[in-house]
């Protein structure tokens, strides 16, 4: 019994998991590996559910399956982060006086388009990039330590062509 609903509470948290990963691969159009891990995550969750619908009488099997399933989530969902599948599109407004981050980020090897604007306080620089989702924290970190005031914004790109990404 005991090893029933163990197997019960982890084939959740693997199927929801994998169903995670799965969505994110849908969503940036890799279909191939989508549908593999949607094998897998499918057959995983159909004997799991085997094992609870023909025992709907007893709750603990049911209270385990929903657990499976919300840790699942909670797994899934770091699995994700770590992967840090995908590029993310940053958009970054600072001063005009602090455009000097542009040559910086250049120099450091990242991508970067800019442009004036203009803002509520007045004059301001929109710099541009898109970069691997893995080097967000990098970016972010070494924008904050040159503009403490710059206004970040991460973008989710679908699709895109060209420009030049930095590979590291």
């Amino acid at each position: 019994m005991i090893l029933e609903l163990l197997f019960i509470f982890f084939a959740r948290i693997i199927d929801v998991s994998l169903g995670t990963i799965r969505m994110i691969l849908v969503i940036r159009g890799d279909k191939l590996p989508a549908a593999l891990i949607g094998f897998f995550e499918i057959m995983v969750y159909t004997v799991a559910l085997g094992l609870v619908v023909g025992s709907l009488d007893d709750p603990v099997k049911l209270i385990v399956f929903c657990t499976g399933f919300a840790l699942g989530i909670l797994v899934g969902s770091v699995i994700e982060e770590k992967l840090a599948l995908g590029y993310r599109g940053i958009q970054v407004i600072v001063d005009r006086d602090h455009c000097d981050l542009v040559d910086d980020l250049r120099e450091a090897g990242y991508p970067v388009t800019c442009w004036e604007a203009t803002g509520k306080a007045g004059p301001k620089t929109v710099l541009h990039m898109v970069v691997k989702r893995n080097m967000i924290q990098t970016v972010s970190e070494y924008i904050y330590d040159r503009d403490p005031g710059a206004f970040v914004v991460l973008m989710e790109p679908k699709q895109f062509r060209g420009g030049y990404i930095k590979k590291k």
